[in-house]
């Protein structure tokens, strides 16, 4: 198994990006705040907001012929290919919504209404988003259920179990980049091509909101025909969900003004400044490439940004669990038990998944909420985490996700005030 990174940024990038956000480190009340939860948020670059603030302001629409109005059509088209450059596909349309739980509902149902009956295939650890929608889409279309069970000791699904619900009649693939709960992540390339060669008229659609901002994805070398973003999980905005759609999906019938064009998935004006936002995004993880790689190629930039991220939070998950000199990692306490990661090793998304033994798992985000650290304890009463933390074994779970801004003085502090839950 390759060995996780353990070398942080150097102190000149860290320093730079960290001041980028908005409240890295106080509350909206001013109080001194350590955000460990953006797997349910995400802390927000301060770029996003004010590009959003700045095109919002203009009144004109984006479909004229003058200048102002061709100025902002132009963010529209500029954000769809940063889109398509940060997934690096060719062609296919771009499709917007409210959420990125509501798109992907919209591309599943909209292949299960269209194709002839037969199975649809998803997994026991999908986002309920895309779960419900695999199910809704069954009932209502004729379509059998298939579930492929997850394995407990990594939180992911087993391509061979997978595959095992897969024949001639599978018309849909609902498949997790990485899990929200377990930080399982499923190795995209590999996964969609044993799909397409097991069934290469199946319909693959990913659910990446947790995966795109954490890792790199290329779709040039992948079998997909739908993917959604959260730009809110990206440090984004909320409001606001992205999809890229293959050809072949995105002509299937659905809901579009019969005028235009049979792949557009735009049903009514575009916001210029949800795009011209999401574009700020990319110009940030660019920036992070270009401090490792002077290159002026966006897409490479990109790679090279993305990599350094994820290099960068496996040090972060490293230190989370194996501490440092000064104070013992979560691994090493007697009351924490780490779920999932030794067995996934550095495919494992910055998600520590931990539960306690002296202490109820909602008491320690308590316990932690009050030392001025915000973690979030998944728990089976929840109908977001209940069939998941059943598919893995568990009945709840604190969820520690940090990203890649956190430094190493921000884990420090979180090892010693779970030292203490430890303790208790």
């Amino acid at each position: 198994m390759k060995k996780r990174n353990t070398k942080f940024f150097p102190d000149e990038l860290q320093n730079k990006l960290r001041a980028q956000f908005y409240y890295l480190n106080d509350d909206i009340n001013g109080n001194r705040r350590i955000f460990f939860e953006n797997a349910g948020g995400a802390l927000r670059l301060k770029s996003t907001l004010e590009k959003y603030g700045e095109i919002s302001m203009i009144p004109d629409s984006p479909v004229r012929d003058y200048d102002i109005a061709q100025k902002i059509n132009q963010d529209i088209t500029d954000g769809k290919e940063d889109i398509r450059l940060l997934l690096n596909a060719e062609g296919g349309e771009i499709a917007i919504s409210l959420t990125a739980s509501k798109i992907i509902f919209e591309m599943i149902t909209v292949a299960a209404m269209d194709l002839p009956k037969g199975n649809i295939v998803t997994t026991a650890i999908e986002h309920p988003s895309s779960y419900d929608a695999c199910e809704f889409s069954s009932q209502q279309y004729g379509h059998e259920l298939r579930v492929a069970e997850a394995d407990h000791s990594t939180g992911s699904v087993f391509l061979e179990e997978l595959l095992s619900h897969i024949d001639d009649d599978t018309r849909i693939v609902s498949l997790i980049l990485t899990s929200n709960i377990t930080g399982a992540m499923h190795d995209l390339e590999k996964y969609t091509k044993a799909i397409h060669e097991k069934n290469s008229e199946a319909i693959i659609i990913v659910d990446a909101v947790q995966g795109a901002p954490h890792e790199l994805i290329d779709l040039s070398r992948c079998h997909v025909d739908g993917i959604n973003l959260a730009p809110y999980k990206m440090f984004g905005l909320r409001g606001v969900g992205f999809a890229w759609l293959s050809d072949r999906l995105a002509r299937l019938p659905h809901h579009r003004l019969l005028a235009t064009d049979e792949t557009n998935w735009d049903l009514g004006s575009a916001t210029p400044a949800h795009y011209a936002s999401f574009s700020k995004i990319v110009d940030y993880i660019c920036e992070i490439g270009f401090y490792f790689n002077e290159s002026d190629d966006r897409r490479m930039l990109i790679e090279e940004g993305m990599t350094r991220i994820t290099l960068q939070e496996q040090a972060i998950l490293n230190r989370l669990l194996n501490g440092s000199e000064s104070i013992k990692g979560t691994k090493h306490l007697n009351n924490v038990t780490i779920h999932f990661e030794e067995a996934n090793g550095i495919n494992q998304d910055l998600i520590l998944a931990m539960s306690f033994s002296n202490i109820s798992n909602n008491r320690a985000v308590e316990i932690y909420k009050k030392n001025n650290i915000q973690v979030f304890a998944r728990e089976a009463s929840s109908h977001y985490s209940k069939r998941i933390l059943e598919a893995v074994g568990l009945k709840s779970l604190v969820r520690v996700s940090p990203v890649h801004v956190h430094n190493a003085e921000d884990i420090d502090e979180f090892l010693r005030v779970t030292k203490m839950i430890d303790e208790m």
